[in-house]
């Protein structure tokens, strides 16, 4: 399984190298790869450093800014085995789509589709009888059981904070 860790946004400089927005919270994570996976093509790093929120990186074999504009739009992803462990309570977004979603009482909202970042919270839209979107926050008291696919989140905390699609 192939995890998707940023996205190419634009050409740097003329020398090959790309801008990259993160899809990870750990930037330092693509200074320790040796390969990613460009839309199913691999390529070998040769550089990666991390500033302004972005990653920069270099690829063996684009050593032209021409090189680099032809992977503009284009997904990085990393095979799972490459990925860092999780730690207690943290889960990567691939395992959490698709899961269905209870509130603490066993009421069914509906199955997780995305999961977007704004730059505050993550937003999880969850589609159901409605169309509900509500943050990620530490007070929903999310629990997530992978073997059954299935989220619970406090009841009380959902009603304050979650927004239905009309």
């Amino acid at each position: 399984m192939n995890f998707i860790i940023g996205e190419i946004v634009k050409a740097q400089g003329i020398k090959g190298e790309v801008k990259v927005k993160p899809m990870t919270d750990d930037l330092a994570r693509f200074g320790c790869l040796k390969t990613v996976s460009v839309d199913g093509c691999p390529f070998k790093l040769r550089n990666a450093t991390a500033r302004g929120g972005f990653v920069y990186l270099s690829f063996e074999g684009v050593n032209s800014r021409n090189d680099a504009e032809v992977l503009v739009g284009r997904k990085i992803l990393i095979d799972r085995s490459q990925a860092k462990k999780t730690e207690e309570g943290e889960f990567f977004i691939v395992d959490l789509l698709g899961s269905d979603v209870y509130l603490s009482n066993n009421t069914r909202i509906g199955v997780l589709k995305y999961i977007d970042n704004f730059g505050s919270a993550d937003v999880f839209t969850v589609v159901g009888e409605k169309t509900v979107r509500f943050p990620f926050l530490k007070k929903l008291n999310l629990s997530f059981n992978q073997a059954e696919r299935a989220i619970t989140v406090d009841k009380k905390a959902f009603e304050e904070i979650c927004c239905y699609e009309d």
